[in-house]
């Protein structure tokens, strides 16, 4: 009996190490991504620090509120990687903006990876600063994905 429990310990122990190793392997890495935003054009361009999806493009999807005493903008942003459709990602982003155009403060969040970086997750903060003389906002993101 004392064998058949010991045999059932390893054996349990060999299962859970082998369902977590996938998980363990995993990378974290910290990342930027710099969003330029005309308002009046689609797709804009992004630059990024994220392995395998240095530039490419970025369309927007989301709704702006204007309730005193700052403006908010919830939505989505893709991202294409290269300007392909292959590879990219989904940005879900909040920010609120200053109505003397001072720019934004935010998050984001991915809610959505494919092509090379599929299983891609990631988090962090942004800083909008509006592009001088034109209608438009250029975004900071600072934060980190797990690939």
């Amino acid at each position: 009996m004392r064998r058949l429990l010991a045999a059932s310990a390893v054996l349990g122990l060999l299962v859970a190490v082998v369902a977590v190793a996938p998980v363990s392997a995993r990378t974290r890495v910290d990342v930027t991504m710099t969003v330029a935003t005309y308002f009046e054009q689609e797709p804009n361009e992004f630059t990024a620090t994220i392995p395998g999806c240095t530039e490419g493009l970025n369309y927007t999807a989301g709704n702006a509120a204007f309730p005193r005493p700052f403006g908010v903008f919830i939505g989505y942003k893709l991202f294409e990687c290269d300007g392909s459709e292959e590879t990219g990602f989904v940005v879900r982003l909040n920010a609120k903006f200053s109505y003397s155009g001072a720019g934004s403060v935010g998050t984001w969040t991915i809610v959505d990876a494919w092509g090379d970086l599929a299983g891609m997750t990631g988090t962090g903060k942004l800083i909008g600063v509006p592009i001088e003389g034109e209608n438009g906002i250029t975004d900071f993101y600072v934060g980190a994905i797990t690939l």
